[in-house]
């Protein structure tokens, strides 16, 4: 009786680490995936800070050590050669990950990429990514601001309008709709907006002479908003 009872202790000791065992394996995984956006999250820094050709370093050596997930790496390789100016490998790199999990940020980078050779065709990615991504504050005010360009007003007031509600803090798009409303003559909503954000003068003359520069673009190509 002894031995059996002690046969059943043994085994009443055993159970958990049998039970334990497959436990580690999820918390391998997950380590690793912590692990995969922390290494992202540090090359999107050096993106932030104009740092690309870091960043783009970074991103060789993930793919070096077989590391990081494929698309999470073609996304901030594109990111990355977009602001070195590497349009065609960019662009082949955005359109690779257009019918990804990440679509949206490939057409926004698209957009981005192509707004000054392409200016119709980056609007129409730009309206692709605010489909896609409707709530993206930076989505919104990038469309916005592209519309603004091409005197599309009422679709840029949409846009940037947007971008203020879904980001109050975003100097970015408080800036383009004060830009917006400057081009228009809407200085009503101009001294509102100024009020309300505590805007600087100096911000203020800025976007007086980029609304100024905008209205003799739009009077001498004779377009219309």
């Amino acid at each position: 009786m002894i031995a059996a009872g002690l046969a059943l202790s043994l085994a009443g000791c055993a159970m958990p680490q049998r039970v334990d065992a497959p436990v580690g394996a999820p918390r391998d995984r997950d380590a690793l995936n912590v692990d995969r956006e922390v290494y992202a999250d540090l090359i999107r820094s050096m993106l932030d800070q104009d740092q690309y050709y870091a960043a783009l370093a970074h991103v060789q050596q993930r793919r070096a050590a077989g590391g990081g997930d494929l698309d999470t790496l073609n996304y901030l390789e594109a990111e990355a050669r977009r602001g070195l100016g590497q349009i065609a490998t960019a662009d082949r790199l955005y359109q690779g990950l257009v019918r990804s999990r990440l679509a949206g940020q490939a057409y926004h980078g698209l957009g981005l990429l192509h707004g000054r050779t392409d200016p119709p065709r980056a609007i129409g990615f730009l309206r692709e990514a605010a489909r896609l991504r409707p709530t993206d504050a930076n989505v919104r005010n990038d469309l916005g601001y592209a519309l603004l360009i091409a005197r599309h007003y009422g679709d840029a007031l949409h846009e940037l309008a947007t971008a203020v509600e879904l980001a109050p803090d975003s100097d970015k798009a408080r800036n383009n709709l004060l830009l917006l409303m400057m081009v228009q003559g809407n200085e009503t909503a101009v001294g509102r907006i100024t009020r309300e954000a505590a805007v600087s003068p100096e911000t203020i003359t800025r976007l007086r002479q980029q609304a100024r520069a905008l209205s003799r673009t739009s009077t001498t190509s004779g377009g219309r908003g």
